[in-house]
């Protein structure tokens, strides 16, 4: 799924439970595995979809094999406590190191960088346009973006945090309010303090990196950050800020309608916010 083809099968949520069920019941035989997670009556497709999420749970370093080959749970029991610990244990992993390198990182950033280039285009899922843009601007061959590869970073990109699908045109809509929280909780940043925006921006945990390109050399930030911002200033969790007297301003992605049309210079996480 990240480091191999782009798969629809291993959706977020069937990762999580075969995570959770080897964490339950194993050490236990891959063929007992797959027998007991997808009962033969029920598995009636050409190519079980077994593999795929067992690869997935693999990639992100939830089970793997002992000396015996048995599947075993590898993780932290805690990071599959819930599916929202789950998220938040992909986002500190799957946008770091030497998943930079991979087609997933590569799509999700250029989903981000669009900002509301998209909307026009029509279905994610359906759209030639789409596909094109992608390929120019990550070099991944339009035979390789197909169809299914956009379907499955939707469930991903979505469960991850980054933005929403409207239902009905199945256009991307960037805020990465959800994801933006993991960061804050995963990386350095302190409750009450004052950051410049570049600090705050240091200071969040590596995986943020997807939706920083080229943002530390221009100070502009996209629309998916941007809105994330906006909404967190909007529910009191932080406080962003425009000083006179700051050397450097960043660029919010512009929108006229908010308090913060788009300079700000500084930001506190306030310490009301649950994290």
């Amino acid at each position: 799924m990240f480091f191999d083809a782009i798969k629809t099968e291993p959706i977020p949520e069937r990762v999580f439970s075969l995570s959770c069920f080897v964490a339950d019941q194993g050490p236990i035989k891959e063929k007992d595995l797959e027998s007991r997670f997808i009962p033969k009556n029920l598995n009636t497709a050409r190519t079980s979809y077994f593999r795929p999420i067992l690869d997935t749970a693999k990639e992100l370093k939830l089970i793997g094999t002992n000396e015996n080959e048995d599947i075993v749970f590898l993780g932290d029991r805690n990071s599959i406590s819930s599916l929202k610990s789950m998220r938040k244990y992909c986002n500190s992993l799957i946008f770091c190191g030497d998943f930079k390198s991979t087609n997933f990182y590569k799509i999700i950033s250029c989903f981000l960088s669009a900002n509301d280039d998209w909307l026009s285009l029509g279905s994610i899922t359906g759209s030639d346009e789409i596909i094109k843009k992608i390929h120019e601007q990550t070099g991944i061959p339009t035979t390789t973006l197909k169809k299914d590869v956009l379907l499955a970073i939707r469930f991903w990109i979505n469960y991850l945090g980054f933005g929403y699908f409207h239902e009905k045109y199945m256009v991307f809509l960037p805020n990465m309010y959800t994801a933006l929280h993991d960061f804050i909780d995963l990386g350095n940043v302190e409750n009450g303090v004052e950051y410049t925006i570049e600090e705050f921006i240091n200071l969040l945990h590596e995986g943020a990196s997807v939706a920083l390109k080229q943002s530390r050399v221009t100070q502009k930030l996209n629309l998916a950050m941007s809105n994330a911002l906006r909404l967190m200033h909007d529910n009191k969790e932080i406080e962003l800020s425009r000083r006179l007297d700051s050397e450097k301003v960043w660029q919010l992605f512009p929108n006229p309608e908010h308090v913060f049309v788009s300079e700000i210079s500084h930001v506190v996480v306030n310490k009301a916010v649950n994290r």
